[in-house]
């Protein structure tokens, strides 16, 4: 990876379920009604094989989705030309301590070294109907659909070029569910996907990488 990756929260139905009452409280009272963006900075970007950290007496969690990768500059990009702008697709992790908010920037939580693994980049035109499956150990332990976002890829893509010029090499998250895999050390995790090459990274308790 060499631009930057944006991420998206609660693009997947079962988050926006998950916090509907919170989301009726003070200070806001009513639902985000635009996507709720943040960064994962190259200081958490690995790949496939990667060892990804796992920081002492903490909860790592496991958010296996997809990365959108922008193939050329885009800038207020209509959702029906956004296509246009995609290079491809790649499996990808992103990785977290639990959040307790959606109303704070959760750096500590989002932005730690190995955080964000991402794989090979995948030619396809379409991925609304794809099943993402995490593996731990060789058993799977969770599998969704993109069809259970609330916004698509190229509706991501438009949101975001509204106020953010995309550079080639840029890549978005498309959304995690709410329920996430908890992640231990010597764990090795697998995401897969049909027609990707699978993405898989160890977990090392951190200070005991070679």
């Amino acid at each position: 990876m060499k631009g930057t990756v944006f991420a998206v929260a609660l693009n997947h139905s079962s988050q926006i379920n998950f916090w509907h009452e919170a989301f009726h409280e003070v200070p806001y009272k009513t639902p985000p009604k635009t996507p709720i963006w943040f960064i994962k900075p190259r200081n958490t970007v690995i790949n496939s094989e990667d060892i990804i950290p796992h920081p002492v007496g903490e909860t790592v969690q496991s958010g296996a989705t997809l990365a959108l990768l922008i193939g050329k500059t885009a800038h207020k990009v209509s959702v029906k030309d956004a296509e246009q702008y995609i290079a491809g697709y790649a499996l990808a992790n992103e990785v977290s301590l639990p959040e307790t908010s959606f109303y704070r920037p959760a750096i500590k939580e989002k932005c730690r070294d190995g955080f964000c693994p991402i794989g090979q980049m995948v030619k396809i035109h379409s991925v609304e109907s794809l099943d993402i499956i995490t593996e731990i150990n060789g058993q799977e332990v969770d599998r969704w659909s993109t069809q259970d976002l609330v916004r698509s890829a190229p509706e991501l893509l438009a949101a975001l070029s509204e106020f953010a010029t995309l550079k080639e090499g840029d890549a978005i998250l498309l959304g995690t569910p709410h329920q996430r895999v908890t992640l231990h050390p010597a764990d090795k995790i697998t995401v897969r996907a049909k027609g990707f090459p699978n993405l898989e990274n160890t977990v090392v308790l951190a200070g005991e990488q070679k």
